[in-house]
């Protein structure tokens, strides 16, 4: 939340990611989620755990989805500027009646500088509307900047193909998820619009990072990668 404390960081890139998300104002509930877990009563635990709804203080949903994304933009749009400018800048020459007299401009022909921003797909049913509806925000108060090219990435619950360590919970609700959809898939495939908007294909981590590299080498794409996009990868 303070541009300043990265800004530096921002000079020699031409294309930033911002990944930073959360689900539920009480951020224990991540602690929990990742946690090692080996047993029926670890997940019964966890389901038991803190109150996820209750706040956590200076950390909104607003905040950390989109007012940090939205800040995160601006910064990297005047980094990118500055850098412009610093490149283009001539060295002052005396003029005489000799000197061509000119109208070149910087140029122009570069790419833009990116930002990709991942969204999501669509609000988990326990999960606050302020969690998609500040996703949807940050989308839109991106694509308003000017010299910024953006992707907005929006896959369905994420997980890690392989990790060190034991199950841990994030693995078993991924499985979960997984499974549900092959079995809507096989009992009504896509015939029934409400329920293709409820189950939704779970996506790994890779399949998400090897979709945004496609996206980002075709030049002339910006706009939104859809979930059934990410997945056919």
């Amino acid at each position: 939340m303070d541009p300043t404390s990265y800004k530096s960081k921002l000079k020699s890139v031409d294309t930033v990611v911002h990944s930073v998300g959360l689900l539920f104002e009480n951020q224990s509930y991540k602690k929990s989620l990742n946690s090692n877990f080996s047993s029926l009563t670890d997940f019964t635990n966890f389901l038991k755990g803190s109150n996820p709804m209750k706040k956590d203080e200076g950390s909104s949903i607003e905040a950390i989805q989109r007012d940090s994304a939205v800040l995160l933009g601006d910064a990297f749009l005047e980094a990118q500027e500055k850098e412009v400018m610093k490149k283009t800048k001539k060295p002052k020459v005396k003029k005489t009646s000799e000197t061509p007299e000119t109208t070149e401009k910087p140029s122009e022909t570069g790419k833009l500088p990116t930002f990709v921003y991942i969204s999501a797909d669509n609000k988990p049913p326990i999960v606050p509307d302020a969690y998609l509806t500040s996703k949807r925000e940050a989308e839109f108060e991106l694509s308003c900047k000017k010299g910024l090219r953006t992707i907005f990435m929006r896959p369905g619950f994420m997980y890690e193909v392989d990790h060190e360590g034991r199950t841990n919970a994030r693995d078993v609700l991924a499985n979960f998820l997984k499974m549900g959809y092959f079995v809507k898939e096989g009992v009504v495939g896509d015939n029934i619009e409400f329920v293709n908007k409820i189950v939704r294909p779970a996506v790994s981590t890779d399949k998400v990072a090897f979709k945004l590299f496609e996206k980002l080498e075709e030049d002339a794409f910006e706009g939104v990668v859809e979930l059934e996009d990410i997945v056919r990868y």
